[in-house]
């Protein structure tokens, strides 16, 4: 037995339908979303344009901050990394964890922190302003934009909505989302989803329970399609 021959057998295996399920809130409850293989792939191509528009490529450091329920979201973007050539460890986003966010922005050459959140930039502390003067690019929470923004930095936007997640290019003109799978709506300052891809989850004009505004049209990065501005 070899890697080799290991890896063949495992590769030779049938596939399941689905990569996983994921859960999101819903105006208040919880909604269950399958993600099949093919969504999956789809999105770490996404998340590796998102990347590299932002500078990432073989030899970047990243630290992701998220929680271990969201990687429906933010595997695709440690997949993408790893297919960059960009080692990445993972912060969680819990405020006792923050240290290790710390620790790898002191110790490793980082160059993007990607999806911190509030909870973890006040747990900083101290160090926040030191970690920002570390890191060149941050990707931020929406909760987080505000503080880290104040602490001297200028981060871009990382937001989950509902089963999708948006993301801003280096114009910092509004969060992308992958017109391919999803589309937005917006209702008296509300944010409404819906599938455009197809992907195993569909819905129609989902309430998120989170507001925001919609800019329609091209972007500088040359992105077309819809952006988004979240409120904090």
């Amino acid at each position: 037995m070899t890697l080799a021959s290991t890896t063949a057998a495992a590769a030779a295996l049938p596939q399941p339908r689905l990569w996983g399920v994921g859960r999101y809130e819903a105006a208040g409850r919880p909604a269950y979303f399958e993600i099949s293989w093919a969504d999956w792939r789809r999105d770490t191509d996404w998340a590796r344009a998102m990347l590299a528009d932002h500078g990432v490529r073989a030899g970047s450091g990243l630290i992701v901050v998220s929680g271990m329920p969201e990687a429906p979201w933010f595997d695709p973007v440690e997949t993408a990394a790893c297919e960059l050539g960009a080692p990445f460890s993972v912060g969680e986003i819990w405020s006792f964890e923050a240290f290790r966010t710390a620790m790898y922005a002191r110790r490793l050459p980082i160059t993007m922190i990607f999806g911190m959140d509030r909870t973890v930039a006040e747990g900083l502390g101290d160090e926040l302003a030191g970690v920002l003067a570390r890191v060149p690019v941050i990707g931020a929470r929406p909760d987080a934009i505000s503080l880290l923004a104040g602490a001297g930095g200028r981060p871009f936007v990382v937001a989950r909505l509902g089963p999708a997640l948006a993301v801003e290019c280096p114009q910092r003109a509004g969060a992308h989302v992958n017109g391919a799978e999803w589309t937005l709506a917006e209702r008296g300052g509300e944010l409404f989803l819906s599938t455009a891809g197809p992907r195993a989850h569909q819905i129609s004009g989902e309430a998120l329970g989170v507001h925001g505004a919609l800019t329609q049209g091209a972007c500088a990065c040359g992105r077309t399609g819809q952006r988004v501005t979240i409120a904090e």
